[in-house]
């Protein structure tokens, strides 16, 4: 097996290395992740985008984390609004993970009509149709590069009756996972 290791000479021995970002871009995208459209905001204000940058933290307390751009709309809106809800695209939902990952997505009204127009009760928009959604209140917010990371506590979770498949990213582009498991009780 050939490993590539991509480092600047003089990287070792507690200084920083510089990681070339297009290598460190495909290098990341063979882990596969699940793909969600993060919300913020409900009518007028409605702010939502693509993310794979969710991860679970804690379960007591039920905790999620969301990456989002700096720079982004949905920082903002995040931010005004206290929180979030996640929704995690089912594999036939693909267009819509295009359609929230353009700059030129929809927000407001429209972004939430596209979303199927479910407000949760924590006053996010609501995708109809996921697998599931997770209502959250900011719990904390950290620096991270050119992102920020929202540290949400879990307030709801809205999950589909019948267990879907999930939308999966994997090397630039969308997969499937095979069989689903069984389940716990089944």
């Amino acid at each position: 097996m050939s490993m590539h290791v991509a480092r600047r000479p003089g990287g070792a021995g507690g200084r920083t290395a510089s990681v070339d970002a297009a290598l460190f871009r495909r290098t990341m995208g063979l882990l596969p992740t699940g793909v969600t459209v993060v919300t913020a905001g409900s009518g007028g204000t409605t702010e939502a985008v693509t993310a794979s940058s969710v991860t679970s933290i804690s379960l007591d307390p039920p905790l999620v984390m969301v990456s989002v751009g700096a720079t982004g709309r949905l920082r903002g809106a995040i931010e005004e609004a206290g929180g979030f809800a996640v929704n995690v695209l089912g594999e036939d939902q693909a267009e819509l993970s295009a359609v929230f990952a353009g700059r030129d997505r929809p927000r407001g009204e429209r972004a939430q009509e596209r979303l199927g127009g479910r407000i949760g009760d924590g006053g996010h928009a609501l995708l109809a149709g996921a697998v599931f959604s997770l209502e959250c209140r900011t719990e904390h917010v950290y620096p991270g590069g050119d992102h920020v990371l929202f540290l949400g506590r879990v307030g709801a979770v809205h999950a589909a009756e019948e267990v879907r498949r999930p939308l999966i990213h994997h090397q630039g582009g969308y997969a499937v996972l095979g069989s689903l498991p069984a389940q716990a009780g089944a």
